[in-house]
């Protein structure tokens, strides 16, 4: 009974702690903040994208910035859900851990050829503005 129980613990750990990749685009965008700071982090993460360069875009870390202020040093990036919504398409809900608050966010990611790139991102303080009642209450 003890094995049993045992062959149960392991295979449901393994299979919650593994379950949801954030993908070589995010990784290399986290890497990107943690080694050279908030302006490496969001044209790392568009790199490959439409997006990429777009000046819009490239003003969100601005916005973390004024994050930063309040909320302190980022420590790096967990996952919380992930949606498969076709075969190129993903959805992806996270958690930016920095030393006094989480902030939350999400980003679409679609399936090329030489890798996934970012199409869309969005974080918010409030995780009730990223994330749906699915998500948060699964």
């Amino acid at each position: 009974m003890k094995k049993i129980y045992l062959l149960f613990v392991l295979l449901f750990s393994s299979h919650t702690s593994f379950a949801i990749e954030l993908g070589d685009r995010i990784d290399a965008a986290t890497e990107a903040y943690l080694k050279d700071g908030v302006d490496a982090f969001i044209p790392e993460l568009m790199k490959g994208s439409p997006l990429e360069g777009e000046k819009g875009v490239l003003t969100q870390s601005n916005n973390i910035r004024q994050i930063e202020a309040y909320y302190g040093k980022f420590l790096g990036i967990e996952p919380m859900r992930e949606e498969q919504l076709s075969k190129r398409v993903r959805l992806v809900y996270y958690v930016m851990n920095y030393e006094n608050s989480p902030v939350f966010g999400s980003v679409i990611l679609y399936s090329k050829p030489e890798g996934e790139v970012v199409t869309s991102f969005q974080f918010n303080t409030e995780l009730w503005q990223i994330a749906p009642n699915e998500v948060i209450f699964k």
